[in-house]
């Protein structure tokens, strides 16, 4: 589940419903996270939520929505880290969305930690939202390296980071013809003994249960937290996957395996990350079998119901991507 980080019982603890800010809330991730984020505003969990915007983006639909949810917008500019300390006073959490971005992301990144310290905020969730890269080192990718790197930075300026490995999102990992996996032709690409290997998946609405979860568990008692929680909404090999969606479709997949040596040589010379994220596929990168988060943040589905992979196959008549 990673490394557990040991601290004192006393450092985070808070009275009351916290106040959590989130950042790159109009992205694809961000998207997927406020529903539960609103929710917790709607039933007390939350004192307050806002959402980090730039000016540009302060008055789109999107923003407005979240505001005429309960949600307080904030325009920032991360060329001036006061803008960002200033909308982050008072907040208990941050959890961060930031997609990849281009050049200059990593001095945007570098802004928010600047203002996540000098705002005191108590706890901190960097983008991740995939699967664990932390245990799994063979390869260099610049996408992975800056959050290795981003994740440092935040714990040697004492921020307290934790990390949600959430395995492949399910709705985009199949309903987007990535990785191999293109469910409208039928045809997947697997490399190696990948078809048979356990997949985590998590579902977008689990995600954000998932997230806001871990923030109140950490909030209450930091020691039960570890820095790093691997959690999903189901576990299967992609062969099992693909015989869930074939039973609904009434087609059957086919499977095509590439050797994993000439992926592993057509990535060292390509960087190309939807092959690296093949290559992991097959040597047990999003195998979550061991992982306790599930039970630390949702013990037997007690906290709410997971969205099993049948119940996505049904929702897609088991070609998902296709409409």
């Amino acid at each position: 589940m990673g490394n557990c980080v040991c601290r004192k019982k006393t450092e985070n603890k808070i009275s009351g419903a916290p106040s959590v800010a989130v950042v790159g809330s109009t992205g694809y991730v961000g998207k997927i996270l406020m529903p539960a984020f609103l929710e917790g505003l709607k039933d007390g969990k939350l004192k307050e939520v806002r959402v980090l915007t730039t000016e540009a983006k302060l008055n789109s639909q999107q923003i407005q929505d979240y505001a005429s949810s309960g949600a307080k917008a904030f325009a920032i500019d991360y060329a001036n880290v006061s803008t960002v300390t200033a909308a982050l006073k008072g907040v208990d959490a941050v959890v961060s969305t930031l997609g990849p971005g281009g050049e200059g992301i990593e001095n945007v990144k570098t802004t928010l930690i600047d203002a996540l310290v000098a705002a005191k905020v108590k706890l901190y969730f960097p983008s991740e939202f995939g699967t664990n890269h932390y245990k799994y080192t063979n390869y260099s990718h610049p996408l992975f390296d800056g959050k290795r790197m981003h994740f440092k930075q935040a714990k040697e300026r004492g921020l307290n980071p934790i990390r949600m490995l959430t395995g492949c999102i399910m709705e985009f990992a199949f309903g987007k013809q990535r990785f191999g996996i293109d469910c409208i032709s039928g045809v997947w690409t697997v490399v190696g003994n990948g078809a048979d290997i356990p997949c985590a998946t998590t579902a977008e609405r689990d995600l954000g249960r998932f997230t806001l979860e871990a923030v109140l568990l950490a909030l209450s008692d930091i020691t039960k937290c570890p820095d790093a929680i691997e959690v999903y909404s189901d576990l299967k090999t992609l062969r099992e996957y693909a015989k869930a969606l074939d039973r609904v479709s009434e087609r059957e997949t086919k499977i095509v395996q590439a050797q994993l040596d000439d992926f592993k040589a057509q990535y060292e010379a390509t960087q190309d990350f939807p092959k690296l994220i093949m290559i992991m596929l097959a040597e047990g990168a999003f195998d979550f079998s061991k992982s306790t988060g599930n039970q630390l943040l949702n013990p037997n589905d007690s906290v709410w119901q997971l969205k099993r992979f049948e119940e996505f196959a049904k929702e897609t008549g088991g070609i998902p991507g296709n409409s």
